[in-house]
């Protein structure tokens, strides 16, 4: 059994790791507030643009584009991968690394190109030497539009080169203060989305030019969203995760207070015996 100065000790190592984690899920809550208000604030956005789209393709049903029609022949795939520049944030950048890894294998046969998102996938493609031409790390929030409309620019550019025939993407999407979800879905070609018409739409100047104009946009909205979501999810999972850790802390705390203070009264009822036993002698 521990002494009383071995549990003090223990106690105080732990009430300052305590302090860590509180601090660390204090700056957590700050930054998830901020970042999931953006994403709050940019989905009646996305929202829109998926609508319009739909009512698009559904106007433009015979006509062809190869972002909506895709490549008959997939050889060169690019995968953007989104995960944290920092750990502390529970399974979050594992089970995205894992989905990678399940994606790289299903597509073996093909030529794969990723572009990592964040410290975590950038060390891990190094390890297991996968190629990649670019990556991103410690992105601000004032930086994802126009990383995101590069990145966009480069992708369609590279598809409509032919030197990527598929681009997919694997993020957790936020959804709420307490559960964000793992998403891997394919960004070009675009799945038609289509809604229900009842006029047929005269398109100025041509089909050809909104269809060149919009769906890069809408690329890059994808993105960009696609960015702004892990963030929000980074920081949920590790507030909750340093929330997680204080609590236990506390815990630990309390029993091992019980257990000093435990020590402690043995300690002194055991000397009162020894002070009564050695009176009761004389």
């Amino acid at each position: 059994m521990p002494g009383m100065k071995e549990i003090k000790s223990r106690i105080k190592s732990v009430q300052s790791t305590r302090q860590i984690t509180n601090a660390m899920e204090i700056v957590s809550t700050t930054k998830f507030k901020k970042y999931s208000k953006l994403v709050s604030e940019s989905r009646p956005y996305e929202e829109s643009m998926r609508n319009i789209l739909a009512h698009i393709a559904a106007g433009v049903k015979y006509e062809k584009h190869p972002l909506f029609d895709g490549r008959k022949e997939v050889k060169s795939i690019a995968i953007l991968v989104m995960t944290s520049d920092r750990g502390l944030c529970g399974s979050f950048n594992s089970s995205t690394l894992k989905e990678l890894e399940k994606l790289v294998k299903k597509l073996k046969n093909k030529n794969i190109t990723i572009i990592p998102f964040g410290r975590k996938a950038i060390d891990f493609i190094s390890k297991k030497k996968y190629n990649f031409s670019e990556s991103f790390s410690k992105i601000s929030p004032e930086e994802m539009n126009g990383i995101a409309g590069d990145i966009s620019i480069e992708i369609v550019d590279k598809y409509n080169n032919h030197i990527y025939d598929e681009v997919y993407v694997i993020y957790n999407k936020f959804i709420s203060a307490l559960r964000y979800d793992l998403t891997c879905e394919r960004i070009i070609p675009i799945a038609r989305m289509e809604a229900e018409i009842n006029s047929e739409y005269i398109f100025e100047p041509n089909t050809e030019y909104i269809l060149s104009v919009l769906l890069p946009r809408f690329i890059n909205l994808e993105v960009y969203q696609a960015i702004l979501n892990n963030a929000a999810s980074e920081h949920s999972a590790r507030k909750n995760s340093m929330g997680s850790a204080t609590d236990n802390a506390d815990e630990m705390i309390k029993t091992l207070n019980i257990k000093y203070n435990r020590n402690r009264q043995s300690a002194i009822t055991q000397e009162i015996t020894e002070i009564v036993g050695g009176a009761s002698a004389l």
